[in-house]
């Protein structure tokens, strides 16, 4: 084998491939996290705001990301499900993140600084749709489970390690500093993308040539079918002695109407999608795992510096607690792919609730506390990976599923939508724990997380799948 053919081995292979979409997940998360801690300072620095608007512009900047990825996921769905590579929105997605970073490094007024957490969350809402869907084509069915789990696994850990980091580091070397981490990152991760070769697409509808106008026509054919769809118009064309232009308007007829039935297939497809009730538990379950992963880096810095005068590093250091327990995430996918989804997400959610409800014990100042405080994060952080990979991985069933049925593929639709419960939860997440931890206190903050982690088995044991191939409903 020559040397360029083992380098094409290696950029198709399915190591490389997964490799590279985890540690896509990994930048998207620290990306959007590393700058959260270090946006007050930044504007206070550079006087790019009033003081009396200190707080208001720090959480638009926070929001905006989120916004941005909530609302470009389902744009970035419509087009990657029609197209038939993902290399066009792949790569658009790494010059929006590369404009998006490059722009907050020059940034010296809030306007900058807005336009650049725009520009990082819409590429966020590509990179993750269109990476998630790269990964679905590259492994087996019965895996899914395992590599979901290990990429949003992946995620929550650049979310939580990353607002360490982008303190530490500013408070050590300044805004620039952390530029050049965010660069370093992003230029790692860009050639990683670059040099990876996407396995081929499933294509959907590939059986016998039919002339079933309600198959999404914007698929690649196979070849025989290719041909066939040539040979039709003549086929069913009028003989020479008729006249052109009837051949014509028969031609464009049948264009017109299939790309009506294209759209109409598809817009039928994605309803689909939101009416079902196993995807909806599956889009609840991955909102509350975001809403407990943000709301706890919304509040657990302040309350431990009021209750144990800690700083922002020891602050920082406390979420490792949550974070090293979530490089098991490919654990609970495995188990997922062996016993299905069901049980695996109903005892995640029923296991991880005692520990938040239990963190309102925490209340003064002592070592016994303090330690107290860590074991519950670690218990927690050690359980809600049981309920994020599985129904992370039931998101793919219910795309491959509707797939079959509508014959399109609905993999980046089913990705956006997860993508908007998550961006919502960042958004909805920080806000209503914070505004509870103000008014009610750390008690009713806790005893929240914990009731709405529990509410999540329910919905899991009504509508989630017991076998992960099992059909969702007509």
């Amino acid at each position: 084998m020559t040397l360029s053919a083992q380098v094409a081995a290696v950029r198709s292979s399915k190591h490389f491939i997964l490799f590279t979409i985890c540690t896509a997940t990994f930048s998207d998360g620290f990306i959007y996290g590393i700058v959260a801690p270090v946006i007050p300072f930044i504007l206070k620095d550079q006087n790019m705001v009033h003081e009396s608007k200190m707080q208001i512009s720090t959480s638009v900047l926070i929001a905006a990301f989120a916004l941005a990825d909530f609302f470009g996921a389902p744009l970035c769905a419509w087009y990657v499900d029609r197209s038939k590579s993902r290399r066009v929105p792949w790569y658009f997605g790494i010059t929006l993140i590369t404009f998006g970073t490059v722009l907050f490094g020059l940034s010296n007024s809030f306007g900058m600084m807005l336009a650049s957490r725009i520009l990082q969350g819409l590429s966020s809402s590509i990179l993750y749709t269109v990476g998630l869907a790269v990964l679905v084509d590259t492994i087996e069915k019965d895996e899914v489970g395992q590599w979901m789990g290990t990429a949003m696994s992946c995620n929550n850990i650049g979310i939580i390690i990353s607002p360490l980091i982008g303190g530490l580091v500013y408070d050590k070397a300044g805004k620039m500093a952390v530029f050049a981490i965010m660069i370093g990152l992003g230029v790692f991760d860009i050639g990683l993308r670059v040099l990876m070769k996407e396995k081929p697409r499933k294509i959907y509808g590939a059986g016998p040539v039919e002339t079933n106008t309600e198959k999404c026509d914007d698929q690649p054919p196979p070849p025989y079918q290719e041909t066939a769809l040539r040979l039709e118009p003549l086929m069913n064309s009028t003989p020479p002695s008729t006249s052109s232009s009837a051949t014509t308007s028969k031609v464009v007829s049948k264009v017109e109407v299939s790309e009506v039935s294209t759209t109409s297939t598809r817009l039928h497809g994605v309803l689909a999608l939101i009416r079902s009730p196993r995807l909806l538990a599956a889009l609840y379950g991955c909102f509350i795992n975001e809403c407990i992963v943000a709301s706890l880096c919304a509040v657990l810095p302040l309350f431990v510096n009021a209750t144990f005068d800690w700083t922002a590093l020891q602050a920082g250091l406390l979420f490792l607690t949550i974070a090293i327990p979530a490089l098991a995430g490919p654990l609970a996918g495995a188990l997922s792919d062996k016993f299905g989804a069901k049980w695996v997400a109903v005892a995640g959610f029923l296991l991880t609730t005692p520990p938040l409800l239990l963190l309102r014990l925490v209340d003064h100042n002592s070592k016994e506390q303090m330690i107290l405080l860590c074991g519950l994060l670690t218990l927690a952080g050690s359980t809600i990976i049981f309920f994020l990979s599985p129904l992370g991985a039931e998101c793919t069933f219910v795309a491959d599923e509707q797939s079959e049925k509508s014959q399109c593929d609905m993999f980046a639709s089913s990705f956006s939508l997860m993508n908007c419960s998550l961006a919502a939860a960042g958004i909805l997440g920080p806000l209503a724990a914070g505004g509870l931890q103000e008014i009610y206190g750390w008690d009713v903050t806790t005893i929240a997380l914990g009731v709405l982690c529990f509410s999540g088995a329910i919905p899991c044991v009504l509508f989630t799948a017991t076998a992960n191939r099992q059909r969702i409903d007509s």
